[in-house]
């Protein structure tokens, strides 16, 4: 039939132009069906990095190349594993610039991801300085006077006995520790998913479904518009 009759039937122009766009929106699909997908996410002090192609199969022993963001030196390179996953920890440099994390699956398929200095600021480690807490300073029996001298080795004696299985008192630098490893623990999963969602973006389907929603109301105008005319 020709183009100009298929025109004058609004039903078959909107089928005409769904069926023309699906033909030039999947054309690319054997193409993209070998793309690879990178994301990575902070885990503690080390970032996590994920690999797979488009059809969800694992790339195995994918050369991963982590750059310093700014800069664009190369800090370190590794190999994923068999499942596509890789670890490393931050470097310093990361922290100050962000890191940009390049995959090569073989074949020219390669792809790349980007982690913000902010994303990786919680990977520091704590310093010496945070981590030591002094102790307080305990008078020695030596300088006290002589009538305190032996009640204060008493108490030493007492404080050094095993008191029932009581537990030591936590310093407030461990209680921080213990709840930063608690919480770290339940937003690493979290930081997983919404890098994986960044990731993959609108899927193809869900392009063409919305294109053909367009066309659909397209052609029904078009019949609504014949049969006034």
């Amino acid at each position: 039939m020709p183009l100009c009759r298929i025109l004058r039937f609004p039903f078959l122009s909107a089928a005409f132009l769904v069926g023309f766009l699906s033909l030039f929106l999947l054309a690319p699909e054997q193409s993209l069906a070998h793309r690879v997908n990178v994301f990575a996410w902070t885990e503690g002090p080390q970032v996590a990095v994920e690999c797979a192609f488009s059809g969800g199969k694992s790339v195995r022993q994918g050369l991963i190349t982590v750059f310093d963001a700014a800069t664009g030196e190369k800090l370190l390179e590794g190999r994923t594993d068999d499942e596509g996953n890789f670890r490393f920890d931050a470097p310093p440099q990361g922290r100050a610039h962000g890191l940009r994390i390049r995959v090569n699956a073989g074949e020219g398929h390669q792809n790349e991801w980007v982690l913000d200095a902010a994303d990786l600021a919680a990977t520091a480690q704590p310093t010496a300085q945070e981590a030591a807490v002094p102790a307080p300073a305990a008078a020695s029996p030596a300088a006290l006077p002589a009538a305190d001298a032996a009640p204060a080795a008493r108490a030493d004696a007492a404080d050094a006995a095993p008191s029932g299985g009581a537990s030591p008192a936590l310093t407030p630098e461990a209680v921080r520790q213990i709840v930063d490893a608690a919480l770290e623990q339940k937003l690493a999963p979290l930081r997983r998913d919404l890098a994986q969602l960044r990731a993959q973006g609108p899927r193809l389907t869900e392009i063409v479904g919305g294109i053909g929603w367009l066309v659909g109301l397209a052609g029904l105008g078009l019949y609504f518009k014949g049969r006034r005319g």
